[in-house]
C-alpha cells in the first residue's frame, strides 16, 4: 500500500508513513484504500468496519459509502446497501454506476418500480449500456410489463447483438407475447451462436410446437436431450412432440426417459398409457393407467383412460 500523501510504500497495519509522518489511523484515503485491500481479499467485514471509520471521519466520503454499499450487498443486506448507495450519491461522480448498483438492489427485494426508475435513470447517464437495458428488461418482464420487457431488452440486442443472454430473454418475452414465429427467429440465432445452449434448444422447440412445426420441434427438443440428458422437460417435451406425429414407439421411449428422472410423474404415465392404447398394447397401457391413479388418485386424464379402456373390454 502507498502513503497517500507522499505515495511512499507502507505495511497495511502501519500506523504513521515513515517517509512523511502522515498519521496513516486518521488518514481517509489510507482507510479507503485498506478497506478494498480487505475488500478484495474478501474480508468484507473488517472492509466495512474501516470504511465506516473513514465516514466518522468525512462523513461526505461519498466512495466510501459507495464501496460501503458493494459490500453489504455482497452480504445480503440490500436494504442496508441501499441506504448507503443512496448517501454515495450526494457526492458521487460516477452516479450510474451507483444507480445500477441500486437497481440490483432494489430488484432483489423486490422493489420494481424504484427498480425501473434506477435503470432508467442510469441509462439517462450512460446509454450505451447493454447490461442495464438487458436488467431494465428483466425487471418489467417480473413487472408483466411485456412490452416494455421486450423494448429494453431489444436495447440490449442492438447494442450487443451476440448478447445470449438478452437474446435469450428477447425469446422468452416474444413467446409471452405469442408472436411465436419472432421468438423462433431468435431462438434460432442463439443455438447458431452457441449450440449446446440447452435452454434456447427447448424453448425454439417450444415455439415450433406451439405453431404446430411438429418436426421441427421435436429436432429441437432431441438436441436439448443430448446435451443434457438429465433435463426432464426435454424428454417429456420430445415426447409430446413424437406422439403427436403418431410415432407412438419412439414417443415411449422419451416418456420412459422422463420417468427414469422422475418415477413418480404421473402425467407422464398417463401419456405412456395413451401411446401403448394406440398401439393395442392394452395390458402395458393398463399398468401405465394404475400407476398414474395409484401416485394421483384425482388424476381426470387417467380415471378417463381406464374407464375408457373398461368400455372396450366389455365391448369385446
Amino acid at each position: 500500500m502507498d502513503c497517500p500523501k507522499c505515495q511512499a510504500t507502507v505495511g497495511s497495519q502501519a500506523k504513521f508513513c515513515d517517509q512523511c509522518g502522515t498519521n496513516l489511523v486518521k488518514d481517509v484515503e489510507f482507510l479507503h484504500q485498506k478497506a478494498i485491500d480487505y475488500y478484495h481479499r474478501g474480508l468484507v467485514d473488517k472492509a466495512i468496519a474501516l470504511w465506516e471509520d473513514a465516514i466518522k471521519q468525512n462523513p461526505s466520503l461519498a466512495k466510501a459509502y459507495y464501496y460501503k454499499g458493494l459490500a453489504l450487498y455482497d452480504k445480503g443486506d440490500l436494504q442496508g446497501a441501499i441506504t448507503a448507495l443512496e448517501k454515495s450519491l450526494e457526492g458521487e461522480s460516477e452516479p450510474f454506476r451507483v444507480h445500477f448498483k441500486l437497481g440490483l438492489a432494489r430488484y432483489g427485494l423486490g422493489d420494481l418500480s424504484g427498480c425501473i426508475k434506477d435503470y432508467r435513470r442510469a441509462l439517462e447517464l450512460n446509454p450505451l449500456s447493454a447490461e442495464t437495458f438487458y436488467r431494465l428488461g428483466l425487471a418489467c418482464l417480473r413487472n408483466s410489463d411485456l412490452d416494455r420487457a421486450q423494448e429494453a431488452i431489444e436495447g440490449a440486442v442492438r447494442l450487443n447483438p451476440s448478447y445470449t443472454r438478452a437474446l435469450y430473454m428477447l425469446g422468452v418475452v416474444l413467446s409471452q407475447k405469442g408472436e411465436n414465429a419472432e421468438a423462433i427467429g431468435i431462438f434460432s440465432k442463439i443455438v447458431e451462436i452457441s449450440p449446446a445452449y440447452t435452454s434456447a434448444r427447448f424453448e425454439l422447440g417450444m415455439a415450433y410446437f406451439k405453431e404446430g412445426q411438429l418436426e421441427e420441434a421435436s429436432e429441437e427438443f432431441a438436441h436439448a436431450v443430448t446435451g443434457s440428458k438429465k433435463f426432464s422437460p426435454g424428454h417429456f417435451m420430445l415426447g409430446e412432440a413424437l406422439r403427436k406425429l403418431g410415432r407412438f414407439e419412439d414417443a415411449i421411449d422419451a416418456y420412459q426417459e422422463v420417468l427414469q428422472l422422475n418415477p413418480k410423474d404421473s402425467d407422464t404415465f398417463v401419456r405412456l398409457a395413451e401411446c401403448n392404447l394406440q398401439l393395442n398394447l392394452l395390458d402395458a397401457a393398463r399398468q401405465a393407467i394404475d400407476k398414474a391413479l395409484e401416485l394421483n388418485p384425482c388424476n381426470r386424464d387417467a380415471e378417463y383412460l381406464k374407464q375408457h379402456l373398461e368400455e372396450a373390454n366389455k365391448s369385446n
